[in-house]
């Protein structure tokens, strides 16, 4: 009975002279037309607990629409993260490949021979150490069933070099030796087999 009381409680002097004024003005037509119509929307707006469960409902509703589109926009950034972690696992294995393809290096003994000029000794001495970088690492054993020819035309390559080369634009002899070597050891390869693709030195040195 007390919950009932509670749930029927009156309008405030306020409110039920405003809800009156309106009922006025809307003129004698309104009330002949429906008689007893002043009472029932008192009756309803006075019912405080019926007015709860209609603001209730209504506020569920506003709570599960934003809840479904809560889970809709995380469903949809959950979908996207495996994207990202499947096109930064493939950009790591390119970079592992790329270093791979990198380190496939034929490395040559150091040559040492004499400087000469007209035929003729200097006293000056040419320290060299060359290393070949190889298109793929199966072109070790090729290399290895050719060395003596690749170190002779090499040594033929350093031998031809006058003393001036090695002091006045050395960087350009420099380049050229790396040049004249990369052609003479791609002439003993089998064609198919892979190619020397270019040629650094670790020491270049005239004493």
């Amino acid at each position: 009975m007390a919950e009932d009381q509670e749930g029927k409680e009156e309008l405030s002097s306020d409110e039920a002279a405003e809800l009156e004024a309106l009922l006025e003005a809307a003129g004698g037509d309104a009330e002949a037309a429906a008689p007893g119509l002043k009472g029932k929307i008192q009756k309803i707006l006075s019912n405080k607990k019926l007015l709860m469960i209609f603001g209730g409902g209504a506020l569920v509703l506003l709570i599960a629409i934003g809840a479904g589109v809560y889970f809709m926009m995380s469903g949809a950034e959950e979908e996207a993260v495996p994207v990202e972690e499947e096109q930064v696992e493939e950009e790591i294995k390119e970079e592992e490949t790329s270093v791979v393809e990198k380190v496939n290096i034929y490395k040559l003994e150091p040559f040492f021979l004499p400087v000469r000029k007209d035929g003729k000794e200097t006293g000056r001495f040419l320290s060299l150490s060359a290393n070949l970088l190889l298109s793929n690492s199966v072109l070790n054993k090729d290399l290895d069933k050719v060395l003596p020819l690749v170190r002779k035309n090499i040594y033929g390559i350093l031998r031809r070099k006058r003393p001036r080369d090695f002091t006045h634009k050395r960087a350009n002899t420099e380049e050229r030796i790396k040049r004249e070597i990369l052609t003479a050891s791609n002439a003993l390869l089998l064609s198919g087999t892979g190619t020397v693709t270019d040629v650094f030195f670790s020491s270049f040195m005239v004493k």
